[in-house]
Formats: C-alpha cells, structure tokens, sequence
C-alpha cells in the first residue's frame, strides 16, 4: 500500500509493510523520500518521526538534489559513467568502422560517417552495461547458489531505472542492467539479496538473519547503492 503525504515543504512516499517492525526513513537517490512502516502505525506518528529528524532530512534533500546536478550527462566526449564502482570516461572518435568497446577505463564509440546521436550513444552503452552485467551476475548467482546450497536460479538483465533486482514468486531473478555501474562488492551483496528471497520470500527477521550471517556488513552496501540511485541512471 503506497501514499503521499506532506510535512510542511517535504513530500513523502509512505509504503506500508507486513513484516515491517519500525518507521524508516530514507533519502532515495533522486532526492525524494520513501517512508517505510507497519499497518498499525497511524500517519500522525508516522510525521512526528519526520518532524523529529525534519531538519537533517531538508539538508539531506537538499545535497542529494546538488549532487544529482553533476550526474546530467553530455553524451558526448569527457562525459564519465559509472561502471565497475568507477567513473568511467566515454571518448567519441571517427573511425572507418563502427565500434563499440571498453578497455582502460574508457568507453570508446568508434563511429564512421556521421557522428553518434545522444540517443544512439545511450543505446550503445546500454548494450554494454547488459553485456557486462550479464557476464558478472552468471559468476555471482552460481557462486552463491552454491554457499547457499541452492539450485541455480534463472535470471534476466532489464532496463530497470528504479529497482537493482528483483525475486519473483517462481524464483526468477531479474537485475537492471545498471548492475553493471556496481563493485565487486556491492554487485555481490545485491545477488546475495535476491537469492535470499529463494528461502525466505520478505523481508522479515529470518530473510535479515541470513544476509547478516554470509555478509555482515550488508547495510553498508545497501546504503552505498541507495547512494548511487541518481548516479548509475543511462536517461537522457
């Protein structure tokens, strides 16, 4: 269940959760805020905890939305794209053949004729975010089936702007191709997470326990990446 609500200038998402214990607050990547809390929680003590911590939410709010400034991408050269947890540069160059390729820390589009369209340079990179993110999930979800004792799940990489991954019903994992923008660590603390829906499909206590045991530092990583919501993103 999904509602807005308002505390004097600051709008707010309140999602309700069954196995939800506690109201939780967090500033997304874009710079809106998503509330989190139980059923039995009305909205009026749902705001004084906004109105509790309301001014360390504005600056929040407010540095988040100056840093998203910097993620607005030319698409042409010099711009720099998150991959692999770095900023990596895109170089534009004419060639007698078309080409896409990434070596060194840098996206080199060799193009002949014209040169490429924002559009068509968003299309090229996002081919090679799937490509690379495909190739890095395979390692990680066979890896952790295994450390799991599980049977090797199926999974897809969509163009998914909001969410990194997802577990459905059937057990069938789907990541954004926005993994790609991830580290090693990271990337392998959100395969741990949809895996683990596997053998507990919440987000209840016993789903939290198992992260905990094979990764204890997981809310780290998940703070981390809630942090590069805004800068992972290929939109124009």
């Amino acid at each position: 269940m999904k509602t807005i609500g308002k505390v004097q200038s600051l709008q707010y998402t309140l999602f309700r959760r069954k196995n939800c214990r506690n109201v939780t607050i967090r500033v997304m990547g874009d710079g809106s805020i998503r509330v989190s809390a139980p059923y039995r929680v009305s909205i009026r003590t749902i705001e004084k905890v906004i109105e509790k911590n309301l001014m360390k939410l504005k600056v929040t709010v407010e540095n988040q939305q100056q840093q998203n400034l910097a993620y607005i991408h030319s698409w042409d050269n010099g711009d720099h794209f998150l991959f692999e947890g770095k900023p990596c540069l895109l170089s534009l160059q004419p060639s007698n053949e078309d080409s896409v390729d990434f070596e060194n820390d840098i996206f080199k589009i060799c193009y002949c004729g014209n040169k490429p369209t924002k559009e068509e340079v968003c299309r090229e990179l996002k081919e090679l975010y799937r490509g690379y993110a495909k190739a890095r999930l395979a390692v990680l979800v066979l890896q952790w089936a295994q450390t799991l004792s599980l049977e090797p799940p199926p999974f897809s990489v969509r163009d998914s702007l909001r969410r990194w991954g997802s577990c459905s019903a059937r057990g069938f994992l789907s990541f954004s191709l926005r993994s790609a923008s991830l580290d090693a660590e990271d990337l392998s603390y959100l395969v741990l997470h949809e895996m683990a829906h596997l053998v507990y499909f919440n987000h209840g206590r016993e789903f939290h326990a198992l992260l905990s045991e094979y990764m204890p530092n997981w809310k780290m990583h998940q703070r981390h990446m809630f942090s590069l919501q805004r800068q992972s993103e290929l939109t124009i």
